[in-house]
């Protein structure tokens, strides 16, 4: 379990463009000058898109055709809520939240906002919930990192807030400290200490190139994304000309002015709010809910809790619970087959034993967040389905 916690954690990116925002709310035909109020959804037919408009209902359109205005007038009044508060570590709850982003954009709210307050986790799993973002054309995704148990969006989840189109933050939260490591029984290590020097460098390589990419997106600074990974890395901002630049001190020109070091070698750099803001990493500080939506211009907007990540945290629990009480049945079983019982009732206990290892196999095999050995319980199963045989036989023998 340990190596497989270890091993999760590394990660191979592809590093792929990513689609463009298109909060779509006006849609003027370039030909004829139709005009449709409505938002285009996540779900295509060809090369057509689905489009839910007040004029038509749902339609599909090709939406090269259509000049599209993002002014909200086809949009629904409301706001959606999605809460990423605790560790990035379960694949139940990372699908829970990839399948909610969809269906929220879908819903055609003015924004879809994260509210986030993570110490971070599994990078891999951080992955899903960014591509889940970026595939978001039709809605615009805003993260808010607000104040709670972790403070701030730090290591995978600063990745998750950095996917984002707009980043706001509380007053007293922290984003950055993006480095990956790895989980043993021993304690988190750099990669570099698990898989050598080579090998843990491409890992954070790929890592680096991943933040910065997130970051540039959205016309954030790269140079500090990388910087928030590797703790080698320093960054500066220059001024030249009327540009503001952020650079390394090696590439400094002498035509530009040092105005800032934002990170010095030695430490990962881990921005607090006003720096974020300062630097363009954050859009602004704010500090609630309500002044958020007030930005957004949506504060008469209806809000809407998704709560599907929490659910599925619950679902995962309650699958816990009843594979513990099904260890404990087959625990039992085996002890009463050692008593060697009358054939009847061996038989009895034997189908059941069969029926309990087929459940657990079944639970191992939809909840992986359980790291239940499947080859294992299909080994036992296997060995009580040849003593029941056996016995069957021989009791058909006595016969």
């Amino acid at each position: 379990m340990h190596k497989l916690q270890t091993m999760i954690l590394a990660v191979f990116v592809v590093l792929a463009p990513f689609i463009s925002t298109c909060f779509a709310d006006t849609f003027t035909h370039r030909r004829t000058g139709e005009v449709l109020y409505g938002y285009a959804t996540s779900r295509t037919e060809g090369s057509k898109a689905i489009v839910q408009t007040q004029e038509k209902g749902v339609v599909k359109l090709n939406l090269a055709e259509w000049n599209i205005v993002a002014d909200r007038l086809g949009r629904n009044n409301k706001i959606i809520i999605l809460t990423l508060e605790d560790q990035i570590m379960l694949q139940i709850e990372t699908l829970a939240m990839e399948q909610a982003i969809t269906r929220a954009s879908d819903e055609g709210p003015l924004y879809i906002v994260l509210e986030i307050d993570t110490p971070g986790g599994r990078t891999d799993l951080a992955q899903r919930i960014c591509a889940a973002i970026a595939e978001v054309s039709n809605c615009q995704v805003v993260a808010f990192i607000k104040g709670g148990k972790y403070g701030g969006a730090i290591s995978a989840g600063a990745a998750v807030a950095l996917a984002c189109d707009k980043v706001y933050m509380a007053d007293n939260t922290v984003i950055g400290a993006a480095t990956m490591i790895t989980v043993s029984n021993t304690g988190p290590k750099d990669l570099k200490e698990t898989y050598g020097e080579a090998v843990g460098e491409k890992f954070s390589s790929i890592w680096r190139a991943y933040l910065a990419s997130l970051a540039e997106q959205n016309g954030r600074p790269g140079l500090l994304a990388r910087a928030m990974v590797d703790k080698d890395i320093e960054a500066i901002e220059v001024a030249e000309a009327e540009k503001r630049l952020f650079i390394e001190p090696v590439n400094k020109r002498p035509n530009q002015r040092i105005v800032h070091t934002w990170s010095e070698k030695g430490s990962l750099l881990t921005l607090t709010a006003a720096e974020a803001v300062k630097c363009e990493i954050a859009d602004k500080i704010v500090d609630s809910r309500q002044e958020l939506l007030r930005d957004l211009g949506a504060e008469g907007a209806e809000i809407v809790i998704n709560d599907d990540i929490q659910k599925a945290g619950k679902e995962l629990k309650r699958a816990k619970l009843r594979v513990g009480k099904l260890s404990k049945s087959l625990d039992l079983k085996i002890k009463q087959i050692g008593y060697a019982p009358p054939m009847p009732k061996a038989l009895k206990i034997l189908r059941n034993a069969k029926s309990d290892y087929k459940t657990l196999i079944t639970l191992a095999k939809r909840y992986p967040d359980l790291y239940i050995n499947i080859q294992f319980l299909e080994e036992q199963l296997n060995s009580v389905e040849a003593v029941y045989q056996e016995a069957k036989m021989q009791r058909k023998m006595r016969k």
